[in-house]
């Protein structure tokens, strides 16, 4: 009896954080559900084991059909795409700066080894001059920034030209969106730098309007591109695990992380007591490859980088 007791209330566990990732996000509660939702697929598979222990065979049937269940999604996280023969790769780099308070020289000297375009996210007047003191405008001369007070600014640093510079409106937060010129890539790449209203500690209402009208902006962005690559970047305040955010992979639009099989990229929070356990910061493609996906530790900030490199159309390709 104490078998069956537990698997069912381990099953019960599992299934919510089943449910959890199709349902909508009304409220905090179940902001809470789906991001605990990974870590409870344990649930599942310890409801397998105490139904076999108990020989329980119809309970230990439905435990592995529900542990299938929460498993069959992760798996394409982990198959990388293929990225063709001849395309020229660009590096990225994401990073939040924590109301710009991120160390400016920690930023530059991981952008200047790893990263031909960065997005930054809470990107402070004074983060900008910070910046430009530790170095960035000489290993980024072209840039599309819009800095703001505390969390509301981003921008846009690269190392190839830049045009076509865009201020997006309608959201809570700053985006911008650009068009970056790459050697030997036969159509300009289309990059924008965003940034979702946080979910959580303030009323969720802010985070469902951006998430739920972005949809419309990554379409619009779509057809302005034509056909030719686009990458964006920054904190989405959303983990994989989120159906809103899922929704947004829709129209040849892929997250980076899954399509170069590099699974869950945790990025918040960043610090020496808790470790990351959501990926809530996120490279999404269109009409390109993502190749690899990691993160790093920037000091100053509460959420790592988020590294990319994107596999481009070269010239004479597309």
């Amino acid at each position: 009896m104490i078998s069956f007791v537990v698997g069912v209330g381990l099953c019960t566990v599992a299934a919510g954080a089943l449910v959890a990732r199709y349902v909508e996000i009304p409220g905090h509660l179940t902001l809470y559900a789906v991001i605990a939702s990974p870590f409870l697929v344990m649930a599942a598979v310890l409801a397998l084991l105490v139904f076999v222990w108990g020989r329980r065979w119809a309970m230990a049937a439905i435990a592995c059909c529900l542990t299938a269940a929460l498993m069959a999604p992760q798996i394409p996280w982990y198959v990388s795409a293929d990225p063709g023969q001849g395309g020229v790769p660009l590096r990225a780099m994401t990073i939040n700066m924590l109301f710009g308070n991120a160390d400016a020289t920690d930023v530059v000297e991981r952008a200047t080894s790893a990263a031909d375009v960065v997005m930054a996210q809470e990107l402070t007047p004074e983060a900008v001059r910070a910046l430009s003191a530790a170095g960035m405008n000489a290993a980024f001369p072209f840039q599309a920034l819009e800095p703001r007070a505390e969390a509301a600014g981003v921008g846009v640093y690269s190392r190839f030209p830049i045009t076509d510079v865009l201020r997006i409106p309608g959201y809570e937060l700053a985006m911008v969106k650009a068009r970056v010129h790459v050697a030997g890539v036969s159509d300009a790449l289309t990059v924008m730098s965003i940034h979702f209203a946080a979910p959580w500690p303030q009323p969720i209402d802010g985070w469902r309007r951006d998430v739920s009208k972005f949809g419309k902006t990554l379409a619009e962005v779509a057809d302005q591109s034509n056909g030719a690559p686009v990458l964006v970047g920054g904190d989405f305040n959303s983990t994989i695990d989120m159906r809103p955010y899922r929704e947004l992979l829709s129209n040849g639009y892929r997250d980076a992380a899954e399509q170069a099989g590099a699974g869950r990229e945790f990025t918040y929070p960043s610090n020496e007591r808790i470790p990351p356990f959501m990926g809530i910061d996120h490279f999404l493609t269109r009409d390109c490859t993502a190749v690899s996906s990691y993160t790093a530790r920037i000091a100053g900030t509460d959420h790592r980088a988020l590294l990319a490199t994107v596999m481009l159309p070269a010239a004479g390709t597309s």
